[in-house]
């Protein structure tokens, strides 16, 4: 797993939100998502390492390791080592017995330290099973994908608005969506909405691509990201391929309408800041 990555991972198997480091460091919360993404190029060269060194003291790793793989990564190379916590001083004045000099004692056969020892590995045995069995939830994998409508007006301005006539669509129409890369996508009408999230994790058992059919009714489509995205129609008569038509870094929203007979592509960019 790449640097990035594992530093996502890190913050949310730790529970530290992005709304969180935004409020303590000032950070926009596209400019976080670009770093845990890594869009770094997206972020101004001048402002790129103070933003991903104010990241990872937040999350609470080494900020040094993180600033050395990121300077790796931006100059072409990899790198696959772990994000390590910062080490606490330990006191040197600690003199009380340690389990090593308990054992070393004549009173190694003595009930009560038996017990104690018992005790001692049964809880170092929990904790190590605890401590790697922290999955990060579903859950929290989703609501970090998931985009609304009101901050996708918040977030972001529109960059391009497109309609596509199309007269000749024969329905039913199927319409089939594939991601390559961790994505949400939203498909809804004036009165409900299905959600559909991929997970960047090859060890969730899940689909990239799905189908939804249309029969002339408005809907709409909220895609997080077209790169490397696939996004067809067809029937027993049609077929039309719009994946070039809606690439874009950021959030597109696809309105199909039923009069007239149209589809309509808005793309979306960052607002300035």
């Amino acid at each position: 797993m790449i640097f990035y990555s594992r530093y996502k991972k890190f913050r949310l198997e730790n529970k530290i939100s992005l709304e969180d480091i935004q409020r303590r460091t000032k950070i926009d919360i596209v400019s976080l998502k670009a770093i845990e993404a890594g869009k770094f190029s997206e972020i101004s060269n001048v402002y790129v390492r103070l933003f991903f060194k104010a990241y990872l003291k937040e999350i609470g790793v080494d900020i040094d390791e993180g600033v050395e793989e990121l300077n790796n990564f931006l100059n072409q190379k990899k790198s696959d080592r772990k994000p390590r916590t910062r080490k606490k001083k330990v006191k040197d004045d600690d003199k009380s017995l340690t389990f090593v000099d308990i054992i070393k004692t004549d009173n190694i056969f003595n009930p009560n330290i038996l017990i104690g020892s018992a005790i001692f590995f049964i809880l170092v045995v929990l904790s190590f099973v605890l401590n790697n069995s922290s999955d990060i939830s579903n859950v929290d994998k989703e609501n970090e994908l998931r985009i609304s409508k009101s901050s996708l007006e918040q977030i972001y301005a529109i960059r391009s608005e497109e309609i596509l006539s199309e007269e000749t669509f024969s329905f039913p129409i199927t319409i089939r969506f594939q991601s390559n890369n961790e994505n949400y996508i939203e498909y809804s009408d004036s009165t409900s909405a299905k959600e559909y999230f991929i997970f960047d994790d090859t060890s969730i058992n899940q689909s990239n691509s799905f189908s939804e059919i249309w029969n002339g009714e408005e809907k709409t489509f909220l895609i997080a990201n077209t790169v490397n995205f696939e996004l067809v129609f067809f029937s027993e008569n049609t077929f039309t391929d719009l994946s070039k038509s809606i690439v874009n870094d950021f959030p597109i929203k696809i309105d199909l309408i039923a009069d007239p007979l149209s589809v309509s592509i808005t793309k979306y960019i960052p607002k300035n800041r």
